[in-house]
């Protein structure tokens, strides 16, 4: 019987965090699902941990990925066997309930094509913990994640394998937008018009660390977010011929994302100052909306 869900976990270099992450699966209270852990040849002990496992729910693929994490999640896909791929990244975990209610959920609710539950973030980094509620859905949600930015996480979402397949839709694997592929993914996925569900239920923690794929490119993250951005409002949407003030609108907000980094980080006049130029050169209307999605982060999700 295949299973309902394969359960996708690209890694490199990750063997403490991997273990943790394979056996949060293992501990599900829904037992129909395989793993399959995409390696790119880690110098560590991972082939180890992960042949000390039960072989009866995983299966071990080693590539090389030349850096990108897409390669990895891709292949991941077409290896799979299940109704239901899901992502989970080899530092993060789920709580044991996290298949059961999604199965339970998709069994009463079978026309979504995406799903996604909210996360603990544990953020080693700046010592912070925090809830990450994701969404929400929106009418014409391809045009509002490209104007709003990404609001879903790939470790906490599933995805309908008939319907990636039937759309030929993957993460891309190009260089440029690595490691900001799951926001242009999730951009294709809402522009066909998949029907989102955003399942405001804790399911998992993701980790923030120094050794995080994240951390250890994160001079890059910037301006691969940007390629993604542009690519869409330049190349591939539709719905307004307006592309430079569309790309001023999502500009700004990225302003936005770097005060809030900011303010995380304890550099409030920095924070202060940037968004004083924003002030300058932004229009008010546009601000203010920015400034009460700011607030609404800074306030409502730290613990």
């Amino acid at each position: 019987m295949n299973p309902f869900f394969s359960v996708i976990i690209p890694t490199y270099n990750q063997d403490v965090f991997l273990q943790k992450a394979i056996q949060s699966v293992l501990d599900q209270t829904f037992k129909k699902f395989e793993i399959i852990v995409v390696d790119n040849f880690s110098q560590d002990n991972t082939e180890n941990i992960v042949k000390n496992f039960d072989k009866k729910f995983i299966k071990y693929i080693k590539i090389d990925n030349n850096g990108v994490i897409a390669k990895s999640r891709n292949v991941g896909i077409r290896e799979s066997k299940g109704r239901w791929v899901a992502f989970l990244d080899s530092d993060d975990k789920w709580f044991p309930e996290r298949l059961m209610i999604l199965h339970d959920f998709i069994e009463k609710n079978n026309f979504y094509e995406i799903i996604c539950t909210d996360e603990y973030i544990i953020d080693k980094v700046r010592d912070i913990k925090r809830i990450w509620r994701y969404g929400p859905y929106k009418k014409d949600f391809y045009k509002f994640l490209l104007k709003y930015g990404n609001c879903i996480s790939t470790s906490a979402t599933i995805a309908n394998k008939k319907f990636i397949f039937n759309n030929n839709i993957y993460f891309n694997e190009s260089e440029e937008f690595a490691p900001q592929e799951d926001y242009d993914f999730f951009l294709n996925l809402a522009r066909k018009n998949a029907k989102f569900k955003f399942l405001h239920k804790i399911l998992g923690e993701h980790l923030f660390h120094k050794e995080s794929w994240g951390e250890r490119i994160k001079d890059k993250r910037k301006k691969s977010l940007i390629a993604v951005i542009k690519n869409h409002i330049y190349k591939v949407q539709n719905f307004t011929d307006k592309k430079s003030s569309l790309w001023s609108f999502a500009y700004s907000r990225l302003i936005i994302d770097d005060i809030r980094d900011l303010f995380y980080s304890g550099e409030l006049l920095k924070a202060l100052s940037l968004s004083i130029k924003l002030f300058i050169n932004y229009p008010v209307k546009s601000v203010f909306h920015f400034s009460y999605k700011l607030r609404k982060k800074f306030f409502t999700s730290i613990l």
